[in-house]
């Protein structure tokens, strides 16, 4: 019994010893060679899918603990908003705290805690919010 302990544990040892030096050894690109075949597939990738997907990042973002689709519960229905705001750069800039509520403005002091985490958001997430709202009008 012994013996057949120590010949699967040499018998480990060979082929994990195998295994390891089987993949090493492949010569490396220069770096400058790498960056530069995979740059082009990068950027193909962030032009194929966009960053972020609006639906999904508007649930993240809790914006859905007060916003529906279509039915308004503790803010308006996403539809209404889309509606009420002629063009994103409107929404965008009440989103911003440029500019005051339209849609239910006395709701105004409800969303004002959401407002200060959506004046800090990038540009480019406040914008992924700003083209869901507004692709569901």
């Amino acid at each position: 019994m012994k013996k057949v302990k120590m010949s699967v544990w040499a018998l480990s040892l060979i082929l994990g010893g195998a295994f390891l030096t089987s993949c090493g050894g492949a010569e490396q690109a220069p770096a400058e060679e790498t960056a530069a075949t995979e740059a082009p597939a990068e950027e193909a990738v962030a032009e194929a899918a966009p960053a972020k997907d609006g639906a999904e990042f508007f649930q993240t973002s809790g914006c859905v603990a007060c916003h529906q689709m279509d039915a308004k519960t503790v803010g308006p229905a996403i539809k209404e908003i889309a509606t009420a705001y002629a063009d994103a750069a409107a929404l965008t800039a009440f989103l911003k705290g440029e500019s005051k509520a339209i849609v239910d403005p006395a709701q105004e002091a409800v969303m004002a805690p959401q407002v200060e985490i959506t004046k800090k958001m990038s540009a480019e997430d406040l914008q992924v919010i700003v083209d869901y709202i507004m692709a569901n009008k």
